[in-house]
């Protein structure tokens, strides 16, 4: 059944009703109820008055009977009365027939309404009769005089009250058909006419005449909300344009991407990530493929590609789609119906805004005739790569030729040298022996043999500085050095021959910060040439040692150091060639003066070196100025008290101070311990030895030294692992552990700090040099020493001299690549000592080519090993030729890659046949 709809209008009506009558029959409601009230009320009030009137005697009692006097009193008909006496007697009574009698034996008569206990006023409504009993007193006495009981008519009351409530209830209907019927005309005229005008020009809106517009009559609720939809309808006409224009602009932008698209050269294909069938192709992907995109769209690569191709093309989708970036396909082979073509494809997912893949996009272009191209270029290219390499071979010839020349230019300045020094060693060391028996004229002979030894060793060293630097094989330090002490360490050593000439030297350094960072040896070394050329040059006056800092950045610092003298000068347009090589200003100044020329030449190579440049201002007979300047950075440091520079001999402080102090000898080859101990015993220090790391550990356990000597390199466990697990033991923290090593690299030197050594020794061993930096550890730690140390056990007697020692070690002093003087040093002039060492060394050592040989190339290590013990035990020895045959095999096999053991070959003859050298020198003689 169809639901019945009510308009608008009749909804209000209906509820305007519904409201009127229930606000009309509760008002009709209660004013009936009041008007019944009242008439009620005015009707007992009469009857209250009657009986006041009887009790105040201002009328009769027997008026009660009256029905006509009564019905005027009271305004309602009397129907009967009775006035009742104290014994219970009627008095009166309209009824003449109940006069006299009991009142409670006449029909009808209520007991309730007489009695002590009822009150004074009773009413008693009935259905169309109202019963009023009244006590009548005595106004003055109080005295009960009468009980009046009056019963009136409530017919005409009740009629009334009928007519009044019909006539209020036809009154509100009326009352409301009209105000309703008013409502209706106003609504429809106020409202209805207006929503329907709405209604209309949404219809127009709707069918698409967007400037209609509602016209408003009034100001009120529903004006607002006509121009509230004016104001939407404008809105949504600004947006339907503006939609319309952005439709329009996206489809001319979607033709012209269509048309970049399909005028790319490169092929273009979109692909549906669930079912990877192709959506998208362009006109270059149908050209390449010889498909038109109606045969193409809506299929998969099985459609047109063979399966494996299809299988591959397939299988990258799938990885395109779970990465996130854009994959890469630098070459793939495609069936195409003109043929294989060879494609560089470039793939990437495209994602909604959930991050899911959506599509899959690809770029392809086609690289068959560039690949063609490519191989034709190879082709040409190979071809052309034979003309060079002929032409190549042709300059590595050259530069074969040149490389050799220079390498026979470096032999012959280190042969040169070795075959000058070699001597020298031997006049230097028989003059220091000689020293200990001669004569004071011979002390003053030797002297001037020793300062002619040096010199020509200067010399020596100068040229083969000169040849470290232009082969770019000097190699700079960097360190923390304090200025003051390389400049009094300059003014020292030339201080002697400077008071000879009576000049004073001059020191100036305030400008600079105290503590630098650098390569200190070799800024000694520059200072040292200029200072040496001044005293040489300068007869009196004064030579002033000067550093100024030029500039300063953060930690890096460019300082000009000077030397200045007041000697003979030199002419301003001479200056430049003092820095050649080999140059003198004069002939005459080698003749007076003496020097090669290299000093400063081998200053400025330094500066130079040193990131900076050398130079000098001179005058003739006004001195000169020598200058270089070095980049160097900021220090940090300890100021040295003068208590640490207080006995320049190590040797005597050793014997005299340190006496008696036990130190760890850690060394595996017994060469090398042998020497070092004759060393330490000779000034008195005890000595345990260990022969490799993890016996010095396991003794260091147990036992308490005040210094350790650690060889780096050992077996089963070396010198830096080994420092390493004994710093961790309790009480060896501040304990100085030396390291002794051939390899005195900074590499080398930075890994011993690490593992947490004090200080270096290097290998082979120089006595003075061992004696000052043992002097300077134990003084350090002499705090720890005991308070009475045992003395050492006595050093092993020498062997007793033979009578052919002499000649033998005459015969080692001609031998090539023996420095036997140096090794006689080593031993503290024992020579019988020394041959003694020869001879295990060769017992010990003569096996270590066939062992080195013999090592698998997966134990290069062990091989290696082998090459550096011997090596250091040659140097010690004073074998320099064995130990640079050792050292080239050493870093050959050390090497990344390492030198073929083929190639090595050659090194191991040479050190077979340097060995038999030694054994046919040592032979005695007859």
């Amino acid at each position: 059944m169809k639901a019945i709809r009510f308009g608008l209008i009749t909804r209000i009506a209906l509820l305007v009703v519904g409201v009127e009558l229930a606000a009309f029959g509760a008002l009709g409601w209660f004013y009936t109820d009041r008007f019944s009230s009242a008439a009620d009320e005015h009707l007992r009030s009469r009857l209250l008055e009657v009986g006041r009137m009887i009790a105040n005697e201002e009328m009769a009692v027997g008026v009660i009977a009256r029905p006509g006097l009564m019905h005027q009193l009271v305004g309602a008909p009397l129907l009967s009365g009775m006035a009742i006496g104290g014994n219970g007697r009627v008095i009166v009574a309209t009824d003449p027939a109940h006069l006299g009698r009991q009142a409670v034996s006449i029909p009808g008569f209520d007991p309730r309404w007489i009695g002590a206990a009822v009150p004074a006023e009773q009413f008693f409504p009935r259905a169309d009769a109202l019963a009023a009993v009244l006590q009548l007193r005595g106004s003055v006495s109080g005295t009960l005089l009468y009980t009046v009981v009056v019963t009136v008519s409530m017919a005409e009351a009740n009629a009334e009250k009928q007519a009044i409530a019909f006539w209020g209830v036809a009154g509100s209907l009326l009352f409301i058909l009209l105000s309703s019927a008013a409502i209706v005309l106003i609504t429809q005229r106020l409202i209805t006419r207006r929503v329907q005008a709405s209604l209309g020009v949404l219809k127009q809106v709707e069918e698409g005449m967007l400037d209609a517009r509602i016209p408003v009559s009034a100001a009120d609720e529903l004006g607002e909300l006509q121009l509230g939809i004016n104001s939407m309808t404008e809105k949504l006409a600004t947006l339907l344009k503006e939609h319309r224009r952005n439709a329009e602009e996206l489809r001319a932008s979607s033709r012209l991407l269509d048309s970049i698209i399909d005028n790319i050269p490169n092929m273009i294909f979109l692909k549906r990530a669930g079912d990877l069938r192709f959506v998208l192709f362009n006109r270059a992907g149908e050209q390449l493929l010889g498909f038109n995109r109606q045969e193409l769209l809506g299929k998969n690569d099985y459609d047109f590609f063979p399966r494996e191709q299809a299988d591959f093309f397939t299988a990258k989708d799938r990885e395109v789609l779970a990465a996130r970036a854009l994959v890469d396909i630098p070459e793939e082979t495609i069936d195409t119906r003109g043929g294989k073509r060879i494609l560089h494809t470039k793939k990437l997912a495209l994602r909604d805004g959930a991050g899911e893949a959506e599509f899959l996009l690809g770029i392809s272009e086609d690289i068959t005739e560039r690949k063609r191209d490519a191989e034709e270029l190879l082709r040409h290219r190979d071809h052309l790569e034979e003309l060079v390499a002929t032409r190549t071979g042709q300059l590595a010839e050259a530069k074969a030729a040149a490389e050799a020349a220079n390498h026979a230019k470096s032999m012959f300045l280190a042969n040169m040298s070795h075959e000058i020094r070699t001597p020298m060693n031997a006049i230097l060391g028989l003059t220091h022996l000689l020293r200990a028996q001669a004569t004071p004229e011979q002390l003053d002979r030797l002297d001037k043999i020793d300062g002619a030894g040096h010199h020509l060793l200067s010399i020596i060293n100068d040229i083969l500085d000169i040849s470290k630097i232009e082969a770019g094989k000097l190699q700079l330090e960097r360190s923390d050095f304090a200025l003051s002490a390389v400049l009094d360490h300059v003014r020292s050593l030339v201080g002697e021959s400077a008071r000879a000439k009576g000049l004073e030297i001059f020191v100036e350094g305030d400008s600079v910060p105290l503590w630098l960072r650098g390569d200190a040896m070799r800024l000694r070394q520059a200072l040292l040439n200029y200072a040496s050329n001044a005293v040489k040059f300068t007869e009196k006056g004064g030579i002033t040692l000067r550093a100024q800092l030029i500039e300063e950045s953060g930690d890096e610092l460019l300082v000009r150091f000077e030397v200045a003298d007041t000697g003979i000068g030199i002419d301003p347009d001479k200056l430049a060639d003092l820095f050649q090589a080999f140059e003198q200003i004069d002939a005459s100044t080698t003749r007076k003066y003496g020097g090669t020329g290299l000093g400063l030449v081998i200053a400025r190579r330094l500066a130079l070196l040193m990131g900076g440049d050398a130079g000098a201002e001179s005058a003739p007979g006004r001195g000169s100025t020598f200058w270089f300047t070095a980049r160097l950075q900021r220090g940090h440091g300890i100021v040295p008290t003068a208590a640490a520079d207080a006995d320049a001999d190590a040797e005597r402080a050793l014997r005299t101070l340190h006496r008696g102090a036990r130190l760890l000898l850690a060394e595996d080859n017994a060469i090398n311990r042998e020497v070092a101990l004759e060393l330490l015993h000779g000034v008195g220090l005890a000595v345990d030895t260990a022969e490799d790391g993890v016996e010095a550990l396991e003794k260091a356990r147990v036992h308490r030294y005040d210094l350790i000597l650690m060889d780096v390199q050992m077996p089963n466990l070396d010198g830096l692992a080994a420092t390493q697990a004994i710093r961790k033991l309790p009480g060896w923290g501040q304990v100085p552990i030396l390291a002794m090593t051939a390899n005195a690299f900074d590499e080398d030197r930075r890994a011993c700090v690490a593992a947490g050594m004090n200080d270096f020794i290097a290998k082979p061993v120089d006595p003075p040099e061992l004696y000052a930096t043992l002097h300077k550890w134990l003084g350090k730690s002499a705090a720890e020493l005991p308070p009475s140390a045992p003395p050492p056990p006595p050093p092993p007697p020498p062997p007793a001299p033979r009578p052919d020692d002499a000649l033998v070690l005459e015969r080692l002093a001609a031998m090539p690549g023996c420095d036997a003087r140096r090794g006689v040093g080593v031993v503290r002039g024992k020579v019988g000592r020394y041959l003694d060492l020869l001879g295990r060394f060769l017992a010990s050592h003569a096996g270590d080519m066939d062992r080195i040989a013999a090592v698998a190339p997966a134990e290069r290590d062990e091989a290696t090993r082998l090459a550096h013990s011997l090596k250091g035990a040659a140097a010690t020895l004073g074998l320099d030729g064995l130990s640079e045959i050792a050292r080239r095999i050493e870093f050959g096999l050390r090497g990344e890659p390492a030198t073929p053991y083929a190639t090595l070959a050659e090194d191991l003859a040479a050190l077979r046949g340097g060995f038999e050298t030694l054994r046919a020198t040592l032979a005695p003689s007859g």
